[in-house]
């Protein structure tokens, strides 16, 4: 009797599943992807931009300092990204509640209006790329998504904790 190959799954490869996630892991990293994005959204802002203006509408107010950790971009550089977002009418800036030496940010009614548009630029992305899937394909793409997003994010919770 020949034994099972461990790294064999459902009739597939470990590897393969490792190659599945790398790929859309870059294919939704990239500016492209944000701009068909923003295209379908009809809005009209830099990419780069975008990011900030999302994490602040899911977080609200936040410091430059922890904003900076969330992009994984250096404080110069979201200074500077937030002072064009300023510019733009999409973000304000003050002082924190809890300390007058931090300045937040949070979105403007215009930046959340923005915000609710490149949601529904990627809920028009989506509908796109699931063209032709049934219902339960959705659902469990959906369902092993969430699955796996939840593994990840317990491992990570682990080695914060030192487990």
């Amino acid at each position: 009797m020949i034994a099972a190959d461990p790294c064999i799954m459902n009739g597939m490869a470990d590897e393969d599943y490792y190659d599945v996630w790398l790929d859309m892991l870059g294919r939704t990293s990239r500016p492209r992807f944000v701009a068909l994005i923003l295209d379908l959204a009809g809005v009209d802002l830099d990419p780069d931009l975008c990011r900030y203006l999302v994490h602040l509408d899911l977080r609200g107010p936040t410091g430059v300092l922890d904003l900076a950790e969330l992009v994984d971009h250096n404080h110069p550089k979201v200074s500077r990204s937030l002072a064009r977002l300023e510019t733009l009418g999409l973000v304000a800036r003050a002082e924190a509640a809890h300390d007058r030496r931090v300045k937040t940010a949070e979105l403007t009614p215009e930046g959340r209006r923005v915000v609710a548009s490149i949601n529904q630029g990627r809920r028009r992305l989506l509908e796109k790329a699931f063209a032709g899937w049934t219902d339960r394909d959705r659902a469990e793409l959906a369902r092993l998504t969430r699955r796996f997003s939840d593994s990840v994010q317990a491992l990570i919770d682990g080695a914060e904790r030192g487990l």
